[in-house]
């Protein structure tokens, strides 16, 4: 049988964006067609490709975003790029036509180079409405979101006044009667270009450090199968995320050595689970939580995961039992439609056979119709080979939610699986 395997990369609009192509990520569709002979009249052609199988992912690169030149370079980029190339020689016996001409196009030319820059910055960075909701909520957090739309607005209109100024130039350079009148209408017209863009030193710089911390974020899927170990500091969260995944996560025995959001990968059966390891979250209102725990409650918002909520029972993480379970508490909307798992890590220490009867009855306290318990150690890795395997109403949470635990094919948005085939069933497929 002859197959054709065609993996196409093209940029297409996002299942949240409006109208208008991301180039912070792409996506892949891969086409298998294969030849088939369709034994009907009204089929003319006996060897016509037909589409079998199509699939869509969306993927997340913010790396590729270009680096964002300060006012100074930026400045000095486009001079000695009009420098370069256009014409530098002109004579004062000329005809007036074609010194007119001469400055024209050095104007003109300035202006493209201008507009050319900041439309491909504006292109580039990520317009917070076109994202997926958790992205946008992150860079919220990270970099407030309206000093980063007033950044992206302060050039864009940069750009718009230089497309004005250029314009407006070009027409009085159309009635320039001598060399020295165009000379210092186009001096006029490239200092005021200049002139804007040095008003937007602050803005560039801002960008560009955005830029460098969109780089360094971890390429986290929010449609993948996904588990989310969240918890107060130091009650080994991230000496978890190092035992069962192949990341390397920072240890040290005081709160908070976790400042982001880490992502590791494990396997079951031939599948890929994507653990997220998030920054410790302490137990106070919503306003008081800073920016370090407010990525934690993003990804619990956001991500369609599974939730291990970890507990150190002996409390040598610096916090009560009393302290977790209220966490647990003030979390548990969060939870809400999600398989979660209780772990009561650091077993080599305390079980909860040992505590007394009113710690029990606050570990009680905790059950729910979707809550399991698990006990384990990270540091004799008792319960940790355990934890490996995903329980089966995680794998039945997810089978039933749109990910196909089975042939890792994920439905709806924004991944699309399309099956067409012949609807006679005399069709015959020849090899």
């Amino acid at each position: 049988m002859a197959h054709f395997l065609e993996i196409v990369q093209s940029p297409s609009k996002s299942p949240y964006q409006k109208g208008r192509e991301v180039p912070g990520y792409h996506v892949f569709t891969c086409a298998v067609t294969c030849t088939r002979k369709v034994k009907h009249p009204s089929h003319r052609s006996p060897n016509k490709p037909v589409p079998c199988l199509t699939a869509r992912m969306v993927v997340y690169n913010f790396k590729k975003i270009a680096t964002v030149p300060t006012a100074k370079d930026f400045i000095d980029v486009v001079l000695s790029k009009t420098q370069r190339q256009t014409p530098t020689v002109v004579h004062k016996q000329y005809a007036i036509g074609r010194i007119r001409s001469f400055y024209m196009r050095k104007v003109k030319y300035t202006q493209q180079a201008y507009e050319e820059k900041i439309a491909r910055i504006l292109d580039e960075f990520p317009r917070l409405n076109d994202v997926h909701p958790f992205y946008a909520d992150l860079m919220n957090v990270l970099y407030d979101r309206d000093h980063y739309k007033l950044a992206l607005g302060q050039l864009n209109m940069a750009r718009g006044l230089i497309d004005r100024i250029g314009k407006d130039y070009l027409r009085l350079l159309k009635f320039g009667d001598s060399l020295y009148r165009c000379k210092q209408l186009k001096r006029a017209a490239l200092g005021r270009m200049c002139t804007l863009m040095k008003k937007l030193k602050s803005s560039l710089e801002y960008l560009e450090q955005v830029r460098q911390h969109l780089a360094r974020l971890p390429s986290i899927d929010p449609n993948t199968r996904t588990l989310l170990v969240c918890g107060f500091p130091n009650v080994g969260k991230s000496s978890f995320m190092n035992k069962v995944t192949r990341a390397d996560v920072e240890v040290q025995p005081y709160a908070f050595t976790t400042k982001s959001l880490f992502v590791g990968h494990c396997d079951y059966k031939y599948l890929r689970w994507q653990v997220i390891d998030t920054p410790g979250i302490l137990d106070h209102s919503l306003e008081e939580r800073n920016t370090i725990e407010m990525q934690s409650v993003t990804a619990l918002v956001h991500l369609k995961a599974a939730v291990l909520y970890f507990i150190d029972l002996s409390e040598l993480c610096g916090y009560s039992v009393k302290e977790q379970v209220s966490l647990f508490m003030n979390l548990k909307p969060l939870f809400e439609g999600k398989p979660l798992v209780v772990v009561f890590n650091k077993s080599d220490q305390k079980t909860v056979d040992q505590c007394n009867p009113a710690e029990q009855a606050l570990v009680k306290s905790m059950e729910g119709p979707n809550v399991q318990f698990v006990t384990c150690s990270t540091l004799t890795e008792e319960g940790v080979s355990g934890l490996k395997v995903p329980p089966p109403s995680f794998r039945a949470w997810y089978a039933m939610s749109g990910t196909d635990v089975g042939s890792r094919i994920v439905s709806g948005a924004p991944y699309a699986l399309s099956r067409r085939c012949p609807e006679r069933k005399w069709a015959v497929l020849h090899c």
